[in-house]
């Protein structure tokens, strides 16, 4: 990939993580009003809202089973050979998986995995000995994400023009298969993370 071309694709980025970043802000004047509101509600009431609150952040913060519609997403290497090939394998480029993470987060999902890892907001991919590992287990070709939300919002924000996946069919040897679904699950993280390599929602 070219300079210019990288450079594009690191400004359109930093695009979207502004616009999540504002996102997230709107959401944090939001919950400061919510707060405010259940100061004024006394009783049983107050406390189903309340549960159903906490339920609602424990699953976007990664430690609940989650079950919805939303998008499966497999990546399969054509050829055996780039297993050795570190300027075309995934393996050595997993700026690559990154990135799709971004792009299903700023599309609104509210879960994602990679080969059954859930990504929480401490996630890390880090290259050892060849091996990829993701929350301190290796994973290997083909990479499965799974991501629930909006299935179309979700798979448009993957396949549009020039976009990641084109991106990774082009110069990667590698064929994307983006299957919606009503039925998607995803586990919950229940392992303690201790460090904090490439973070997966930077």
């Amino acid at each position: 990939m070219t300079t210019s071309k990288k450079g594009e694709q690191l400004a359109s980025e930093l695009k979207s993580l502004k616009k999540e970043e504002e996102q997230l802000k709107s959401e944090i004047e939001i919950i400061k009003e919510r707060i405010d509101t259940y100061r004024g509600i006394e009783g049983d009431k107050s406390k189903d809202i309340i549960k159903e609150e906490i339920n609602k952040y424990e699953i976007l913060a990664g430690y609940t089973n989650v079950k919805g519609e939303g998008i499966d997403v497999s990546i399969q290497t054509l050829s055996n050979s780039l297993e050795t090939d570190a300027s075309s394998s995934i393996v050595y480029n997993y700026d690559l998986l990154l990135s799709l993470i971004n792009k299903l987060n700023s599309a609104q999902a509210n879960a994602i995995s990679i080969n059954g890892q859930r990504i929480v907001a401490d996630s890390y991919l880090h290259l050892k000995e060849d091996n990829l590992y993701i929350n301190g287990t290796v994973i290997k070709p083909p990479y499965v994400i799974k991501a629930i939300g909006n299935p179309d919002t979700l798979a448009s924000a993957l396949q549009i023009k020039y976009g990641i996946v084109w991106e990774i069919e082009k110069y990667y040897n590698a064929k994307v298969t983006i299957e919606k679904s009503k039925d998607i699950e995803i586990n919950g993280h229940n392992k303690k993370i201790e460090s904090n390599h490439s973070n997966a929602n930077e």
